[in-house]
């Protein structure tokens, strides 16, 4: 057995370290790029061990110089990844180029192999790992992440202690201080909570203390006893200490409470009961029903009970986005935190939305910065998180479904919240769930009956405007029908009769033609009128058949071409093939007759009226079966954006009525304010739409304004049998 130990000796760093690397592999994933480079760490420092066992076993046949310039670039290499796992530590996205600079100049190191180039470079990266984990240490606001940097101090001190045996050759080829860094540095890398070190000091400090009073209280005891009565007949010293021993073992508790307290004070550590804080708070909450309020008092009574610096309470909402893709939106309530904060997305299929949702835990920022499976989270579902301040999130629950979220921040301690501190979170939340959800339906039905009496109000006046309007369209059907129709077909009628009256001068003919081309003029007005009456009645009938609007438009142009022509216009038709659709041809044609001819009118000379279209693909939502869409476009004077609506009303006439012209194709002419009531009405009579588009209104630039319109090509159900028309391209001037 004796011959055998040495062996062992020898072989046991390479053991302890092949068992620390398999244990790193098993848990590669337990902190992300932490972990990854921990088992780079181990594994090297483990084939360098295996290097020094074989060598110590006989199985290489290395010189000492060797061995000591391998044992120099281990020491510089365990300095080089200690610096940059305390970097990844301190900021998880470090970038991987410092390590692969820092590996570049240790193979120049080894090809220099000299004593003081190792030392240097050794020294330059203990130096910077121990300032970068003092000043992070000092600077980091996550208690968490604070924790995880203060557990490399150790780590550090131990390596630093080997590798200066080293350089001095004392280490031997065991290198055993490096040993429990390994061990500690895995430790810290695989595990995702560490224990608080505040908290270790502080239990041990306080056991410590307690045990160096006991010994002192015994000690003094018994030289006082012996002091006085130690010389009396019949002492016993094995009595006397067993009663000193009965003595501090009944003082103990109560010197371990008393030491405990103190450290507790100079620890800054909170005491709280748990069961009253509930009962409070439940009491609280029993009757809250307005949000605010609930919010200040869930709040307030977390911020006072763990002293916590600030804290709000979301409310989360499930949405679809314009993906159809389910979110859920978290809305800050106003409360004892201060100011809402933005609310925020969080997408259905995000592992923060699902830890949330399914874990019924409490959520640390610190995990969603480190955790390995919240790095696959959304970058900006990360940082809005990140932007609140927040320490924890804990999820508010209420008949198994997620309603809300209590976000709290850093402790006035600045230390982490503990098991307790997380256990009376949970507790509290689940307590708030129902007062939520009540405060929530009280909330919906306030704005509910706001709603409806908005919607009320809104009815009645439009009752009261629609019988009002029904009685003006009653009497102007009227009036048009038998005191304008019947004279001014008569009118007509007579005019006619005169113009095919040979004998009639070439002067009196003249003043036939004009009494007839007025009579003309206000029978097309009559018509308007009447078809607007019609419409708004919902009396029109159209007569549905196969339409080519292509040819139609080319139809209507070709109708204004000579208006065109007198303002020396160009007018433009580019229009590609389309389907036909199911519509009242005559309607149309009134339709784009307004239209161009409005666009003529609104031109100045020498300016260009276009007309161009579209076919447009079936969608669920306006067009089930697909349609057109047409344009027209002019140079013209433009739409005011506020006046781009009102131009479809009835009787709207631009500018001032004082100053009112009148003129079919005059630049500016006004007529009876009738052709885009009338256009629109025939559009929706066919389930269309049509808007303006115009930058706005100026008689110097001339802006412009496109007419928009969309028809459907058949209701839905019809026969889905399509004709293609023609494309149109003209150019009449």
């Amino acid at each position: 057995m004796s011959a055998v130990f040495p062996y062992l000796i020898k072989l046991s760093p390479l053991v302890v370290l092949l068992v620390l690397s398999l244990l790193a592999l098993r848990r590669r994933n337990a902190q992300g790029r932490l972990a990854g480079y921990l088992q780079v760490y181990l594994w090297t420092f483990t084939l360098i061990q295996g290097i020094f066992s074989l060598n110590a076993l006989g199985g290489l046949k290395w010189d000492e110089a060797t061995l000591h310039s391998l044992n120099l670039s281990a020491a510089f290499l365990s300095a080089l990844f200690l610096f940059y796992m305390s970097l990844t530590a301190v900021s998880p996205s470090a970038p991987r180029w410092l390590l692969y600079l820092g590996l570049f100049f240790g193979a120049g190191l080894a090809w220099w192999n000299q004593d003081l180039g190792w030392l240097a470079g050794w020294g330059a990266l203990t130096l910077a790992a121990f300032a970068l984990i003092t000043r992070a240490f000092v600077v980091l606001a996550q208690p968490l992440q604070r924790n995880l940097v203060s557990y490399f101090f150790p780590v550090l001190a131990l390596a630093i202690l080997n590798d200066v045996l080293v350089f001095y050759g004392a280490a031997g080829a065991e290198n055993f201080l490096r040993l429990p860094a390994a061990a500690l540095l895995t430790f810290l890398s695989l595990r995702a909570h560490l224990p608080d070190t505040r908290d270790l000091i502080r239990q041990t400090l306080t056991y410590l203390v307690t045990s160096l009073l006991t010994v002192v209280v015994y000690l003094a005891g018994r030289a006082v006893v012996e002091a006085v009565w130690g010389d009396a007949q019949g002492y016993n010293p094995a009595l006397v200490g067993a009663s000193l021993a009965l003595l501090v073992a009944l003082v103990f508790s109560r010197l371990l409470q008393a030491v405990r307290a103190l450290f507790n004070r100079l620890f800054r550590v909170g005491i709280y009961e748990p069961a009253q804080i509930l009962r409070d708070y439940s009491t609280s909450i029993s009757n809250i029903l307005d949000l605010e309020k609930l919010a200040t008092v869930a709040v307030g009574v977390i911020m006072e009970a763990l002293e916590v610096q600030k804290g709000f309470l979301f409310l989360v909402d499930p949405e679809l986005d314009e993906n159809g893709r389910k979110v859920y939106r978290l809305s800050g309530i106003r409360g004892a935190g201060g100011q809402a904060k933005a609310a925020g997305l969080l997408d259905g299929e995000s592992p923060i939305a699902h830890f949330l949702i399914s874990e019924h835990q409490v959520l640390l920022q610190y995990d969603v910065d480190f955790a390995p499976n919240f790095l696959d989270a959304p970058v900006s579902e990360r940082k809005w998180l990140g932007a609140l301040g927040m320490d924890v999130y804990v999820p508010i629950y209420s008949k198994g479904e997620w309603i809300g979220l209590l976000a709290l921040g850093p402790t006035g301690s600045g230390q982490r919240y503990t098991e307790e501190d997380l256990d009376l979170l949970l507790a509290i939340a689940s307590q708030t769930g129902v007062a939520l959800e009540n405060a929530r339906l009280v909330e919906n039905l306030k704005k509910l009956n706001v709603q409806v009496r908005e919607a009320y109000t809104y009815l009645d006046k439009a009752n009261h405007d629609l019988a009002t309007l029904e009685l003006t369209k009653s009497n102007f059907i009227s009036i048009a029908s038998h005191e304008l129709r019947t004279p001014l077909t008569v009118a007509r009628a007579y005019a006619e009769m005169l113009l095919e009256n040979d004998t009639l001068s070439d002067a009196v003919r003249d003043l036939v033609k004009g009494i007839h081309k007025a009579t003309l003029r206000l029978h097309e007005i009559m018509d308007s009128m009447f078809d607007i009456a019609q419409l708004d009645t919902r009396t029109k009938e159209l007569d549905r058949e196969e339409v080519f609007v292509p040819d139609l438009l080319r139809s209507v142009a070709q109708q204004l071409s000579p208006a065109a022509a007198e303002r020396q216009l160009e007018l433009l038709l580019d229009l590609p093939q389309m389907p036909s659709i199911k519509a009242d041809s005559e309607s149309l044609k009134k339709l784009f007759h307004h239209l161009i001819i409005n666009a003529i009118k609104f031109t100045p000379n020498q300016g260009r009226v276009t007309v161009t279209g579209r076919q447009l693909s079936p969608n669920n939502r306006d067009l089930p079966e697909g349609g057109v869409e047409i344009i027209v476009s002019d140079t013209g004077v433009g739409i005011e954006q506020k006046m781009q609506e009102v131009i479809f009303t009835k009787f709207y006439q631009p500018g001032e009525l004082n100053r009112h012209s009148t003129g079919k194709t005059k630049f500016k002419g006004s007529g009876v304010g009738l052709g885009l009531a009338l256009s629109r009405g025939i559009v929706e009579a066919h389930g269309g739409k049509i808007w303006v588009e115009s930058p706005g209104y100026d008689e110097e630039k001339y802006p412009g304004s496109d007419f928009h319109v969309v028809l459907p090509s058949r209701s839905q159900g019809e026969s889905k049998t399509v004709r293609m028309g023609s494309a149109v391209k003209l150019r009449l001037q």
